[in-house]
């Protein structure tokens, strides 16, 4: 169950009155005078076509007016030549180009009056585009992008094969490219009001201030001002408060920034509901209503550590890169677990690898297996929604950088993704036996099931640290690197186990013998609480970890806990071959049970 923000997106239209007289008004992304005091570039130089796509909610109230003057403004000069407006039919179909001729090149807004004004009679669902032509000289920086009013990107030509088309440049998180039309119309309307992107946590404690956010948009000809906005807040159909806007309207657009308190929200989904009801004193005819969806918890726990699973291998020239990252992030936080899972590559066998390796990988990567990668908590990235698994081969110049890039999208994590389990271990170790006593054991939230899963799993891990093997690093053999958090062994399985739960708590018991070439003083036991691996056709997106801890072994000369019969139930299943079951199977079926111990089961 992927958490993330919901983002909705809704639009009314509202015209309360009209001006009697012709009058002219500003058409575009966005209706004021701002520019950009840091001009772009498309590249060092060249000749290019830039456009910004007005939708048809931005032309709604233009039709039946036309385009007297285009205006264009540059943060720097630039040699502009020609000004465009093209109509996009259905399918994305181009209608014929209208263009007019000019001689600019300055800096600040300029405006190109046209001889022959353009006709604005497109039908519904039509959109237009308006640009210009501009040649860019090496070292000069002349678009302007401003951050006013919802993002749009900006279109350029580009030439695919043999064929050119208008294509998103990607500038849509740098601003609105500086492009606008001065509509002539015998009337507008003093409001025309539209809502769009209420925002909203996804989940929230109890009793926690719930914050939201919405964009309001006057494309009338009347300046609302602070507190001109009247809007109702409810909750599951309720009415919880009234707001208003606490900032004028800049440019026809006002963000609304407010909250609401949650005390005695119960548990589970609600909605959130934003009506807009009334503009400077006068009611809308018909409300414009906005919905978020929001689920309320009761209990949370403070998040312990985060998980780096690394993809390595000691036949990788690349990953002593990978390593160096890391440490530089691991240097950063402490709170981070790191283990390095090994993996042979091509036909060099490393020392570390075995067949828990490879099935994690394979459950990490679907099998497209690249070194050096890795997990962080197995959470998509912003970056990238298909794969949990992130490339780490970067250049050493740049480590710091992608460190501080992986240590904020730690901080991303713990802040979207409340934790729901707490972990606690009690791990020992008999020297006489070399036999491992484990117990993992914490509190479970009550909204556990609903926030995380009841399918979720408790995995454990054993990793081993300061092991010396020879290590490729560019084209080179480092005979004694030094290798930490080497993945061992998983105590249960790579895919886990369910939490053994009674009471709001649970206790999961492992017992396991070690071998003798592994020195128990430097090995750790890593146990997390994920939502099950699962095949990679299935996807990548619902592997997540919820919590994680650490835990070294003290010494024991016996067994420090002993199950009842009670305490044990049956954890996993395997045939003589010792091949796990996904479920009990008729014949013969050893049994694993959460004490450590197993068993033959004659299953009928």
């Amino acid at each position: 169950m992927k958490k993330s923000l919901l983002l909705l997106f809704a639009v009314a239209l509202l015209s309360l009155t009209a001006v009697a007289q012709p009058m002219t008004k500003i058409m575009g992304h966005y209706t004021s005078d701002s520019l950009s005091s840091d001009g772009y570039a498309m590249s060092n130089s060249g000749s290019f076509a830039l456009a910004v796509m007005l939708e048809p909610d931005e032309l709604e109230m233009y039709m039946g007016g036309k385009i007297v003057a285009i205006r264009v403004g540059l943060s720097a000069p630039a040699e502009v030549s020609q000004v465009f407006v093209i109509p996009v039919l259905s399918a994305n179909k181009y209608g014929d180009k209208a263009y007019w001729t000019c001689e600019i090149n300055q800096a600040g807004w300029s405006t190109i009056e046209l001889p022959d004004p353009y006709e604005l009679n497109l039908e519904p669902g039509q959109k237009l585009l308006v640009g210009f032509n501009y040649k860019q000289e090496t070292g000069q920086y002349p678009l302007s992008l401003v951050k006013v009013g919802q993002p749009y990107d900006t279109y350029t030509l580009k030439k695919t094969g043999t064929k050119t088309r208008w294509a998103e440049v990607g500038f849509i998180n740098d601003g609105n490219l500086a492009v606008q039309c001065v509509v002539e119309k015998d009337s507008f309307p003093d409001y025309l009001m539209h809502a769009s992107r209420l925002q909203t946590q996804s989940t929230i404690e109890a009793g926690q201030m719930l914050p939201f956010s919405l964009e309001v948009n006057n494309r009338g000809i009347k300046q609302i001002e602070m507190g001109g906005l009247t809007m109702n807040v409810l909750v599951d159909g309720d009415q919880v408060a009234t707001i208003t806007n606490k900032a004028p309207f800049d440019g026809g657009y006002c963000t609304i920034n407010d909250e609401i308190s949650t005390e005695g929200f119960d548990s589970g989904d609600h909605v959130l509901t934003v009506e807009l009801v009334e503009v400077d004193g006068q009611p809308l005819d018909e409300p414009i209503t906005l919905d978020a969806n929001f689920y309320v918890y009761r209990m949370s726990f403070p998040r312990q550590k985060h998980l780096v699973e690394q993809l390595t291998s000691t036949y990788c020239t690349y990953c002593p890169l990978g390593n160096s990252m890391l440490s530089i992030l691991k240097s950063m936080r402490d709170d981070m677990i790191w283990v390095g899972i090994h993996g042979n590559l091509g036909s060099g066998v490393d020392p570390f690898r075995s067949d828990q390796a490879d099935s994690l990988m394979v459950y990490m990567t679907g099998g497209s297996i690249s070194y050096p990668s890795g997990s962080f908590d197995r959470t998509v990235g912003w970056a990238d929604d298909e794969n949990i698994v992130s490339g780490l081969g970067y250049y050493e110049q740049y480590h710091q950088q992608v460190a501080e890039y992986f240590c904020t999208f730690f901080d991303y994590i713990a802040q979207e993704n409340p934790t729901f389990v707490e972990i606690k271990g009690d791990c020992h170790f008999n020297e006489q036996t070399r036999m491992a006593t484990v117990k993992i054991h914490g509190r479970v939230s009550p909204d556990f099931n609903s926030m995380v899963g009841e399918d979720s799993r408790l995995v454990v891990y054993l990793v081993e640290d300061s092991l010396v093997a020879r290590q490729l690093n560019s084209g080179v053999w480092v005979q004694d690197y030094v290798h930490n958090g080497v993945f061992r062994q998983a105590l249960n399985s790579v895919k886990g186990e369910p939490l053994n739960r009674t009471d709001g708590r649970y206790k999961n018991v492992y017992r396991v013998a070690i071998p003798q070439q592994w020195d128990w003083t430097k090995m750790r036991v890593v146990a997390f609480v994920a939502r099950p691996v699962t095949n990679y056709v299935n996807g990548f997106t619902d592997m997540y970890v919820n919590n994680a801890e650490e835990f070294t072994f003290a010494i024991s000369d016996d067994v420090i806990e002993t199950l009842t019969d009670a305490d044990a139930v049956p954890v996993s299943y395997y045939d003589l071959t010792g091949r796990q079951l996904d479920h009990p199977q008729r014949g013969i079926n050893i049994v694993k049970m959460s004490d450590g111990t197993a068993t033959k089961v004659l299953i009928k």
